[in-house]
């Protein structure tokens, strides 16, 4: 019973300080969370099936955490990405043991009525998976180090844009 009365009070507490400090969800119908889901995503063509694949996983994350951004929207997102792959650990018979998949993207973002640059940066995420044995092994799991660094990639962009909104505001 003390137990569950204090874990009660300690969320209520939490509660009420995550509110004085200024605290608000990225996602929530506010100004700042409205101005994301008012983002049009586009994505530059890259010079390889890599670079493209993961411009589209990350325009698919966006657009799933963001919104397609309606008929009108406000802003337009330019995203450049770009996909490596690096070997690390080698084994004696010079084979790789592990990869890092790093998904970099190139952001600017746009007034769509003006056309005028109002945000830029760039953000990366890496992946590290160890290389199982066979070639289809490894493909496999290089596709799922790109979708694991693409979702990171585009969190990233979100949080930046978040914080660009927020910075508007004040």
């Amino acid at each position: 019973m003390i137990r569950a009365l204090f874990i009660s009070l300690a969320l209520t507490s939490s509660g009420l300080v995550l509110s004085g400090c200024g605290f608000t969800p990225v996602h929530q119908s506010t100004a700042n969370g409205s101005l994301l889901q008012d983002i049009n995503v586009q994505v530059e063509k890259g010079d390889n099936v890599a670079d493209n694949q993961a411009g589209f996983l990350l325009t698919q994350r966006l657009r799933d955490r963001m919104g397609d951004g309606g008929v009108a929207p406000r802003y337009r997102l330019e995203i450049e990405p770009d996909y490596s792959r690096r070997r690390l650990g080698i084994t004696d018979q010079d084979v790789a043991s592990r990869y890092d998949i790093t998904v970099k993207a190139k952001y600017r973002l746009y007034d769509a009525k003006s056309g005028d640059q109002v945000a830029r940066g760039d953000v990366s995420s890496i992946s590290t998976f160890g290389a199982p044995i066979g070639p289809y092994g490894v493909i496999t799991a290089d596709n799922v180090g790109i979708e694991q660094a693409s979702r990171e990639t585009a969190d990233k962009v979100i949080r930046d844009l978040a914080r660009f909104f927020a910075n508007q505001d004040g």
